[in-house]
């Protein structure tokens, strides 16, 4: 008998509306900045409090980012899909259903009408679901497939 080969499954890549997101939330650092280098006005030193706080909304949507992908444990198995604590053995898994929205793409792996799990693949913040294809080879050979 072979050793479970366990694989984490983590959100990565940038994704376009968090590069937009970043850039405005930079927008009034970058402000500051082009009144201190280009205009030479000392606005960070007559107002430390304001630039401060300008400079952590620049960094919020990446903060935000980190923490969620931080937060986003999943893993999978031979034997079952692991998300957040949970187990859902393949065997045991009835019906596969992706819900697309604007923000999010979840995979919802369905036992019964109680027990399900929901597997985030897409979202427009945080990133892919990656490696997806072990996903899908290790979910497609207990017959079970989306598109």
């Amino acid at each position: 008998m072979k050793p479970s080969t366990t694989v984490p499954l983590r959100l990565r890549g940038i994704m376009p509306s968090h590069v937009v997101m970043s850039l405005v939330a930079a927008v009034p650092i970058a402000r500051i900045a082009w009144a201190t280098v280009v205009e030479h006005i000392p606005y960070p030193a007559h107002r430390p409090g304001m630039t401060a706080i300008c400079a952590a909304l620049a960094l919020l949507p990446w903060l935000w980012r980190a923490y969620a992908r931080a937060t986003y444990v999943a893993k999978c198995d031979d034997i079952a899909i692991h998300v957040r604590g949970e187990a859902l053995p393949y065997k045991t898994i009835k019906e596969i259903r992706v819900e697309r929205g604007r923000r999010r793409t979840t995979l919802h792996l369905v036992r019964s009408e109680d027990i399900q799990l929901a597997l985030v693949l897409w979202d427009a913040y945080a990133g892919r679901l990656e490696p997806l294809h072990i996903l899908r080879e290790r979910l497609a050979t207990h017959g079970l497939t989306w598109e």
